[in-house]
């Protein structure tokens, strides 16, 4: 049986809706309903308790009350920076009098926008149907010719004979149903109608860059493939901890089996049981007809990925050690314990040893678990990688730009990127390149390009922040270097930003011989190319 999805709309985003839901009629039974609030809750707990519905889909203040009332499972339409520029992208060619309306969240990158195109945006929240519309009133009252916002806000600016776009994209709807349908077959996992399917969408090949570490990486995660032991894999917030999960299942002889992954950090010790270990019909009030087997079941033959267990509640960590050392479970209210077999990843962006050393992790299982451990390094450490991950996701991204444009954003962009300390790694970097594309398409000049990187330096934390290094001062306080181990220790010195200034004084020095100054500062000659056309690029271009 198909996924049975109801999505709740009574906005001006249930065009849209209909629209994309068309594209899934050969993956799911998608029904929209025009419902709000309590009758939207109530519909969903009749559809739900009735087993006639599998997940529910709403957006902006509806979503947000249903995922505070609703016990089923609900995916809510979310917009991200990168829609916020689409949808105002959009609007600036209807008008420059743009105002903005959210639901509760300001965004970040509407300062950026504003400065890019010199525009004053001004912006209203929103909680009730009421602050929406008083909003809108306002923003007319101020001038305001086309609104940007949710379903709701763009209904109430057509009533005051405003222009109005939409803030979602489409991606963001796809990828909600994308979620839904995720959901609706997982459910389906504890019941006979389907087997819960196997979610890996990535290999080693996926994971980017051209860095020593990267190369390492692949290479252990092909090693990983080849022993069926469990593996800790330690890195920071956005590494990509996931990817390389999914790589090794791939690799391994279990590729064929289902991939499960939970957040262990984004449940309550409640929920966190009832998704590992499953429960019979009646455990609890609103366990489901017929029950559910839980994730460890569900993984039968295949991989469990534990994403950020170091959030692990200690009483838990109990129970699932002794899963791991017995191979059998028991579903909540069931006295019958279930074999299992499946292969155990598990992630942390906390340093578990360390959490052993507090009392914060059982010392017993962290060993359990670290049978074979993979430390992803951060980007700063590898800033070789930024350059060929820029590039892809600047491709990646649905917004029309002639890849000349992009090429010449990186080469203009790369000393900046890789001077930056990324605390948010590789997803930080995805989400800049979302926003680059934006400005890009803009056809913004260099002016407003160097604007947007200062913006973008100011973002990061302070204390993250590269510590700056000795070579400029070395640089001033030398003007004119004529010793080769002087200036080579300059260059190790220096910042990525700095590095370029370095090797233009050596080309100078050795009179334009790129095989030269290769040797003498030990780097590459294409090293030496790239710094050199890089720096003679943006200084022409100020």
């Amino acid at each position: 049986m198909k996924p049975r999805i109801v999505v709740f709309s009574i906005s001006a985003l249930a065009g849209t809706l209909r629209e994309i839901s068309r594209d899934y009629l050969h993956q799911a039974n998608i029904e929209l309903v025009s419902k709000a609030y309590e009758d939207a809750l109530a519909y969903a707990r009749n559809r739900y308790y009735t087993d006639t519905a599998d997940v529910f889909v709403a957006a902006g203040s509806n979503g947000a009350f249903l995922a505070n009332q609703l016990e089923a499972p609900l995916v809510v339409i979310r917009t991200d920076g990168f829609d916020l520029m689409q949808a105002l992208a959009v609007a600036r060619r209807t008008s420059p009098e743009i105002g903005l309306v959210t639901y509760e969240t300001a965004f970040d990158e509407l300062a950026q926008f504003s400065r890019a195109f010199n525009l004053s945006i001004p912006t209203r929240t929103y909680r009730t149907p009421e602050d929406a519309r008083q909003s809108v009133r306002e923003l007319a009252q101020l001038g305001v010719k086309t609104v940007v916002g949710p379903g709701l806000v763009n209904e109430i600016a057509q009533e005051w004979q405003l222009n109005s776009v939409l803030i979602y994209s489409r991606q963001g709807v796809m990828k909600a149903f994308d979620e839904a349908i995720r959901l609706a077959s997982a459910k389906a996992g504890g019941s006979p109608r389907a087997a819960r399917p196997s979610y890996v969408h990535h290999t080693e090949q996926d994971i980017l860059g051209v860095s020593h570490a990267v190369e390492q990486l692949r290479a252990t995660i092909r090693l990983c493939g080849t022993v069926d032991f469990a593996v800790l894999i330690q890195g920071e917030t956005g590494v990509g901890k996931e990817l390389v999960a999914q790589s090794i299942h791939a690799a391994s002889a279990r590729a064929g089996k289902p991939f499960v992954a939970i957040n262990c950090a984004s449940l309550t010790e409640t929920l966190l049981e009832s998704e590992l270990f499953g429960y019979e019909e009646g455990a609890f009030s609103g366990a489901i007809k017929g029950g559910r087997a839980g994730m460890f079941e569900s993984a039968q033959g295949g991989t469990v990925f534990l994403d950020e267990i170091g959030d692990m509640p200690l009483a838990f960590q109990t129970r699932l050690l002794r899963v791991l050392e017995e191979g059998h479970v028991r579903r909540i209210g069931s006295s019958i314990a279930r074999k299992v077999d499946f292969r155990l990843l598990a992630a942390s962006h906390v340093n578990l040893q360390r959490a052993v050393q507090q009392g914060r992790f059982r010392e017993d299982l962290y060993y359990r678990l670290n049978e074979l451990l993979i430390q992803i390094p951060p980007l700063r450490d590898r800033p070789e990688d930024i350059e060929p991950l820029a590039g892809h996701f600047l491709r990646a991204t649905p917004v029309r730009v002639p890849k000349v444009r992009f090429d010449d954003f990186l080469l203009l962009a790369m000393p900046d990127l890789q001077s930056l300390p990324w605390p948010g790694n590789i997803r930080q970097l995805k989400n800049v390149c979302k926003r680059a594309a934006i400005m890009l398409a803009q056809d913004l000049s260099v002016s407003h390009w160097k604007s947007w990187f200062s913006d973008l330096f100011q973002e990061m934390p302070s204390s993250s922040r590269a510590e700056p290094a000795m070579a400029s001062q070395l640089l001033q306080h030398t003007p004119v270097v004529s010793d080769w181990d002087h200036l080579s220790l300059i260059y190790q010195k220096a910042t990525k930003a700095e590095k370029p200034a370095v090797v233009a004084q050596a080309l100078t020095m050795a009179g334009g011989q790129v095989h030269t100054v290769a040797k003498h500062l030990g780097i590459s000659r294409s090293t030496v190319w790239r710094m050199a056309k890089g720096l003679v690029t943006m200084e022409g271009e100020n």
